[in-house]
């Protein structure tokens, strides 16, 4: 009786099965349905997200901005009525522009730029190593000091600190120099203000030779700092540059001074401009900003 029940029961539950399968194909068919409306739902995400760009590189019209996207005017009108009810974007009434609203730009504030600096510069930092067995390292001004990111430390035995959560005197290290370089006139003077400190006989201790050195990294497009932090450690930095020519941060290869230049100096040098310009590019060309020199606040924010 039980193998009786047994198979009555398999076989209301193949029936089951089978109306479920029913069922289930037409969950598919509507699925099918569906996926014509996720399809038309990702076209739309195309096209706002088209939209918001746009009015990110220039406010503009709904007329211009429907011309500047390839959109039908009414198209482009039913997004931007959207992102405007999401507060994404905000028309200026009188002018009928549309430029971007406070929704983005709350994300944005929330966007940490020095930890996005860090993530596209690792790959680099990575290849410096691998490619000259040194440390390489990524760091940003943070009021009048560098603040260290990131290290990718050499395989050799005899290895410098890492400097990682660290903040140093810009013009005690290879990075602060070319971040410094950047600066202008008025803060260069705002940081000659404050003594500078002279921790070894080949530190920078006077204005003059500030000033002498950063006309040198200009010109050199590099810089180099010899025991001047500590005894015993070399280190070369170039600059990370915005799509206005700002400095953002700095790219730096160091290493014990016994070994490191040694005769390979201009390789060094090629080889870290090459990286920095490599992180510019990932960047795109302006993706982030400078703060005001001197500021006490790592030196990026996003621009939108």
């Amino acid at each position: 009786m039980s193998g009786v029940s047994g198979g009555n029961g398999a076989g209301a539950d193949n029936a089951g099965a089978d109306n479920a399968g029913g069922q289930n194909g037409g969950g598919q068919n509507g699925g099918g349905q569906n996926g014509g409306g996720q399809n038309g739902g990702v076209q739309s995400v195309d096209r706002a997200f088209r939209l918001l760009q746009a009015i990110g590189e220039e406010p503009s019209s709904l007329t211009e901005l429907a011309r500047r996207v390839s959109l039908p005017v009414s198209t482009a009108s039913r997004l931007l009525g959207t992102l405007e009810g999401l507060g994404a974007v905000e028309r200026v009434d009188e002018l009928g522009i549309f430029r971007i609203g406070p929704a983005i730009l709350t994300i944005a504030s929330s966007v940490d730029s020095s930890e996005n600096l860090k993530a596209i510069a690792r790959p680099e930092l990575e290849y410096l190593m691998k490619t000259l067995n040194e440390a390489a390292g990524l760091s940003v001004a943070a009021g009048y000091t560098m603040h260290y990111l990131d290290q990718v430390d050499s395989s050799q035995a005899v290895q410098v600190q890492d400097w990682v959560g660290t903040r140093l005197p810009m013009h005690l290290v290879s990075s602060g120099l070319v971040v410094l370089a950047y600066w202008p006139a008025e803060a260069i003077d705002n940081y000659l203000e404050r003594e500078l400190e002279a921790p070894t006989k080949r530190s920078l201790s006077t204005s003059a030779e500030l000033y002498a050195r950063l006309d040198e990294v200009r010109a050199d497009g590099v810089s180099w700092t010899l025991e001047e932090l500590e005894a015993g450690i070399n280190s070369v930095a170039a600059p990370i540059l915005n799509g206005m020519g700002e400095v953002v941060g700095a790219i730096h290869i160091h290493g014990p001074a016994y070994r490191f230049p040694k005769n390979d100096r201009q390789r060094f040098e090629s080889e870290v401009v090459a990286a920095a310009e490599r992180v510019a590019q990932l960047l795109g060309g302006g993706a982030v900003d400078t703060v005001a020199p001197g500021d006490s606040a790592d030196g990026l924010v996003l621009r939108v």
